[in-house]
């Protein structure tokens, strides 16, 4: 390919000045745009009919939903004739583009976005120079509101994808260089060609990290489901029967029950293949919810990784007994090629609780076999200085989540995946009525928005007042289909913002004030259907019951 390497990466622009925006809009009025910024000839892509509505379309049709295909390419195209680069992340378009430009060379993806609109997450607004034949990219509302109301030569074209204006495990950084003399901006996703630029092109202002894209490791945020069916929703009338969720009886109560959304992000597990060797269950398994891989098990009893052996959970004992010894062993002998396997924290293991079977074995026993319906050790210890010999556990024999001492002996089972780093939680205003603003907090890793105020409370502004209301379970349920747009949480997103860190109450205080409660969920204790599961804020404990209980609602969407 004949154009520098300085037009290789993908080139979009983003939030300026209004000052910059008087320069570019000069430059391009001139002429000055002939390299990577745009040029002449940009246009005929975007002056396609076809394929300005194919990108119009796309940016409407966006659902609010949470895929696992959420994550997609954005191409890249060079334009010889102007050394400029295009970007879609329409497969049509990129078909039509690759079809009817011969001028276009495909360069393939250049980085990755999400298609659809996930919590967190921002839409980026594509805009057409109708003068100049440049397109506009910018991750700022404001931006996109002033271009379109002072510059009409600007024609908005919609949404062109959707990434984060945050840092956080699974995002990469997009760099940002203003080319002053020329009036565009470069951008770069590689750290290589930044450095590069910085040193050898001084005419290339760097100005920093415009936002961020999807990395490799993003994964969709979400909770895994309970595992509940569809077979399994409350039917009303005070007699807490569960049966099938399609009843007039179990709609009329609530349409919205835990087996009302055994659809949405369902359990699913696959193999693990790292180069030509795809590894049995009782290696490795993956979690395509989550994106983590987990440790299988083998039969026999001497094995390493027996699904037999306890352990306790002291913390750097050389003791081979020990579960810091036995993740050790597990990393020497390299499993699956791995050398990175920790112990899960509660979030991560309670994920594999299938809340839809029996007591005994509340687990998938054809992915996860050798296993037992017991107590499997978590990585964190209880925040309560007084109980300090004591870490959580998650029973997989009821669904339970609670203390064990540490000295005590139970089950391990390793995990591998990067630990959410970055700033999880956003604030946010949401409808609710008597509510100020900025009165929801989305979970920027599960994909969850939550109401911060338990019900019979309300948001002043800076928070919570009133007190919080109780409700048996067939009040909460119908209490909750009366709230639009929010609903009742399962167990397994309730305790999502449990934060086991912490200590009366287990929660971020700035993000839900005064909650000392045992809040209630919308998923049934199959031994006892008229007990459903609780998660109790003071420590984290994760129980079932059917007395009175406070409630916290979570957004409707996903």
């Amino acid at each position: 390919m004949s154009s520098p390497s300085i037009c290789r990466p993908m080139l979009v622009t983003l939030p300026t000045t209004r000052a910059r925006w008087r320069m570019l809009w000069c430059a391009l009025v001139i002429g000055a745009l002939t390299a990577c910024g745009g040029g002449e000839n940009s246009d005929k892509v975007a002056a396609d009919p076809a394929t300005t509505a194919t990108i119009t379309n796309k940016s409407a049709e966006v659902p609010v939903t949470k895929s696992a295909a959420s994550r997609v390419p954005v191409y890249r195209f060079f334009n010889t004739l102007t050394s400029a680069h295009f970007f879609t992340t329409s497969e049509a378009e990129k078909a039509s583009v690759q079809a009817t430009k011969p001028f276009m060379t495909y360069e393939g993806p250049a980085f990755y976005a999400s298609s659809t609109a996930i919590a967190g997450l921002s839409p980026v607004y594509r805009l057409y120079n109708t003068a100049t034949g440049v397109h506009f990219y910018t991750i700022s509302e404001a931006e996109k509101n002033s271009i379109v109301a002072t510059l009409p030569q600007f024609s908005y074209e919609g949404v062109a994808y959707y990434a984060s204006t945050l840092s956080g495990t699974g995002y990469t950084p997009l760099y940002r260089f203003f080319y002053t003399a020329k009036g565009f901006h470069f951008y770069s996703n590689s750290s290589t060609e930044r450095d590069s630029i910085i040193a050898t092109l001084p005419q290339y202002h760097y100005e920093g990290i415009g936002y961020y894209v999807l990395g490799s490791d993003w994964q969709t945020p979400a909770v895994p489901h309970t595992g509940i069916t569809g077979a399994q929703c409350y039917q009303g009338g005070g007699n807490f029967t569960l049966g099938s969720c399609g009843t007039t009886g179990a709609i009329n109560l609530n349409p919205q029950q835990d087996g009302h959304r055994a659809a949405v992000n369902p359990m699913s597990y696959g193999s693990v293949t790292v180069g030509a060797t795809t590894y049995p269950n009782t290696s490795c398994v993956k979690d395509n919810v989550t994106g983590l891989i987990w440790e299988g098990k083998e039969s026999a009893a001497l094995a390493l990784r027996s699904g037999f052996k306890l352990y306790t959970n002291l913390g750097g004992n050389s003791s081979s007994t020990d579960a810091s010894a036995y993740v050790v062993a597990v990393n020497a002998f390299k499993l699956c090629g791995f050398n990175d396997w920790r112990l899960p924290n509660v979030e991560e293991l309670q994920g594999l609780v299938d809340y839809g079977r029996a007591v005994g074995a509340r687990y998938n026993t054809t992915v996860f076999p050798n296993s037992q319906g017991a107590y499997y050790w978590t990585s964190m210890p209880n925040a309560n200085p007084a109980l300090a010999a004591e870490a959580w556990v998650v029973n997989f024999y009821n669904g339970a989540v609670f203390r064990a001492l540490r000295a005590d002996s139970h089950y391990v089972r390793l995990v591998r995946g990067a630990a959410w780093t970055g700033q999880r939680h956003l604030v946010t205003t949401q409808p609710y009525p008597g509510d100020s603003a900025n009165n929801a907090v989305i979970d920027r890793k599960t994909g969850l928005t939550w109401r911060r105020c338990q019900q019979g409370r309300t948001w002043n502004g800076s928070t919570c007042t009133g007190t919080a209301s109780s409700f048996f379970l067939e009040a909460a349920l119908s209490h909750a289909r009366s709230q639009a747009g929010w609903r009742m949480p399962n167990v397994k997103e309730l305790n999502s913002i449990t934060d086991y860190s912490r200590y009366v109450p287990a929660l971020d205080t700035t993000l839900f004030p005064g909650d000392n409660g045992l809040n209630v969920s919308s998923t049934p204790w199959l031994d006892n259907s008229s007990y459903t599961f609780y998660v109790q804020s003071i420590d984290g404990y994760v129980g079932f019951g059917g007395g009175a209980s406070t409630l916290r609602l979570v957004a409707t969407s996903p």
